[in-house]
């Protein structure tokens, strides 16, 4: 039955992976000598209940000893691990971002300027990390070794566990699986263009070639008007992360991470496309540079390009909310 198959797999998937297998098929063995020959739901859950919590069953199973933080501990310690760090790495790249916008005074090629965000904020992320694991271990190891045996609830997760628990079990598959590395790029992603949002008058334009050097000549956009709509970039910024955060907490493509990943792409869509149409939003050296190469009006130029600009959006846009569509229905 569905409950059986989901206790069996709130107690394996706190397993190695090797002994999953052999433990599951013994598991289910029990469970079934547990049942009368023409068992009802009523008797899987009085036998589910007598074997009581998941957490706590498997850690009978555990055979391997952990010498800094013991079995007593290890599954509280690993799940807030995985809660706080991915917090306190979101926390410093956005304080790296702000500082990063609003204090860049160089005039480096915006490749450059990428790689230093990329570089400089994957290193604020990772000793932030490191920082988390180091005190969070230190915290552990002392419980460890100077408390008293705690309650179980503070073991399996701040209240006691009961057969309603199965009920809120997500089984994930692997298609539909959120990989861990996506949080990360999109924390990332998000610091590089934020950045250069604030800086396009520095960063985005036209470039020359002085001694081996490139020279900014001409920016693309009017940096005036980017400003003015500073607040709904910072809206934006903090719903992209927010929906990073949410996929690495869910794991898996469910129809709510869809349906949050829609609200992004539409707004964030939308953002741009008022933005991008505000007049004199292209500046005027940029297109006068492009017409010494394009025979077209100075008008009807500005309009195709933001009309291309437009339709690259929203195409990649819809690409994105139909991928995630697709990897939830997988």
């Amino acid at each position: 039955m569905e409950l059986i198959d989901k206790y069996i797999h709130e107690v394996t998937r706190r397993l190695s992976q090797k002994d999953r297998a052999a433990i599951a098929l013994e598991l289910k063995e029990t469970i079934e000598e547990m049942l009368p020959s023409d068992f009802t739901e009523e008797d899987v859950k009085e036998a589910l209940v007598k074997l009581g919590d998941p957490a706590v069953l498997a850690k009978t199973y555990q055979e391997k000893p952990m010498y800094l933080i013991g079995p007593l501990y290890y599954q509280s310690y690993i799940s807030l691990l995985k809660m706080i760090v991915p917090i306190a790495m979101t926390i410093a790249l956005i304080a790296f971002v702000i500082d990063f916008a609003f204090s860049y005074e160089g005039d480096e090629a915006l490749i450059m300027v990428v790689l230093t965000l990329v570089g400089k904020g994957i290193g604020m992320m990772v000793e932030v990390a490191i920082q988390v694991f180091f005190w969070l271990t230190l915290i552990f190891a002392l419980l460890e070794r100077f408390s008293k045996e705690p309650k179980e609830e503070v073991l399996t997760g701040l209240k006691k566990w009961t057969l309603d628990d199965l009920n809120k079990v997500q089984q994930n598959a692997k298609h539909k699986s959120i990989s861990k590395y996506a949080f990360f790029g999109s924390l990332v992603w998000t610091a590089i263009w934020v950045s250069i949002y604030f800086n396009a008058d520095r960063l985005i334009g036209v470039y020359r070639n002085r001694e081996d050097d490139l020279i900014f000549k001409y920016p693309t956009f009017n940096q005036q008007i980017l400003n003015d709509f500073w607040v709904l970039i910072v809206i934006i910024a903090i719903f992209g992360i927010a929906l990073a955060l949410y996929k690495r907490i869910q794991g898996q493509w469910t129809k709510k991470v869809v349906i949050f990943q829609t609200f992004y792409e539409l707004i964030s869509t939308a953002v741009f496309i008022i933005i991008i149409t505000r007049p004199n939003i292209i500046e005027p050296e940029f297109t006068k540079y492009l017409l010494n190469y394009i025979d077209m009006q100075e008008d009807r130029f500005v309009l195709l390009l933001v009309l291309a600009t437009i339709v690259i959006a929203v195409i990649t846009s819809a690409f994105s909310i139909k991928d995630a569509v697709s990897r939830s229905r997988m």
